[in-house]
């Protein structure tokens, strides 16, 4: 009996390191759904744009897509989710800006499409950064508005904390990755979360050194980053002013942008 006992305990011993060992060294494809372009890959539009690349001090290339309107009122720098690149629907998303009188800057995360360089949280934030220096070259402070979703939450806030944007939007924003992680894994020790991942994304220290006003958005159902995440980002900021939080009853995860609520509030937001 307690050889088959010792026999169990060694066999769950295994098959957790053997969980942990392939967490750590495939985390990255975990948490990224990278998608490559070709270098001669054209994008197709139907909102005017410029295909723009920036080099950064690593040696970096950031790849991005800058839709302008006519007498602009300012730019959205965008920081997207964890999927695709910017051969997505674009153009589509763009109107959503364009047509309240804002320009749109997206990047592309290395690796992502045509972005190239070595991926870590330290570099992710600073090609972020870079991006807001480099509008910031074209446009006033006050005329930037920085818009996250899901992925690009953390790395939006992190931009927004050091800096003074006219805005900051998050669309289902996380806690952390830290907090994030048990949720989806909840087979791995929680005191094993912190030196197992390499990325953190601490929006809940980024966010309470915001100094903009902050707009944030989640549906009740997100399947995939829990409402309670919103919830609790507000507490850590409710002494704040000039801050909300729009809900989305049973709204999931993606096509919040076409629920009313969402749509009333960005235009206010842009004003």
């Amino acid at each position: 009996m307690r050889k088959k006992l010792l026999i169990t305990i060694s066999s769950c011993l295994i098959l957790a390191i053997a969980a942990i060992g392939h967490i750590y060294y495939h985390q990255e494809d975990m948490l990224f759904q990278k998608a490559t372009l070709s270098e001669d890959y054209v994008f197709n539009f139907e909102e005017p744009f410029e295909e723009l690349f920036l080099n950064t001090s690593d040696g970096g290339r950031i790849n991005a897509l800058y839709f302008k309107t006519e007498n602009s009122k300012g730019v959205v720098l965008y920081f997207h989710g964890r999927g695709g690149n910017l051969s997505g629907n674009w153009g589509k998303v763009s109107q959503e800006f364009t047509s309240r009188g804002y320009d749109l800057f997206v990047m592309d995360y290395r690796g992502f499409g045509k972005s190239k360089g070595k991926l870590s949280e330290r570099a992710l934030c600073h090609d972020a950064d870079h991006c807001y220096n480099y509008l910031n070259n074209l446009y006033r402070e006050d005329q930037i508005v920085i818009y996250g979703r899901s992925l690009g939450t953390g790395i939006a806030t992190y931009v927004a904390s050091h800096h003074d944007p006219k805005t900051l939007v998050l669309e289902a924003p996380y806690f952390s990755i830290l907090d994030l992680t048990p949720r989806q894994i909840p087979y791995v020790p929680r005191f094993l979360i912190p030196p197992l991942l390499k990325y953190h994304f601490r929006t809940d220290q980024w966010i309470v050194r915001v100094d903009a006003p902050i707009l944030i958005f989640h549906g009740t159902k997100d399947e995939l980053i829990p409402y309670d995440s919103s919830i609790r980002l507000l507490r850590l900021i409710k002494d704040k002013r000039d801050t909300s939080l729009i809900s989305i009853e049973n709204g999931t995860h993606n096509h919040l942008r076409f629920h009313p609520k969402y749509q009333n509030a960005l235009s206010i937001a842009l004003e």
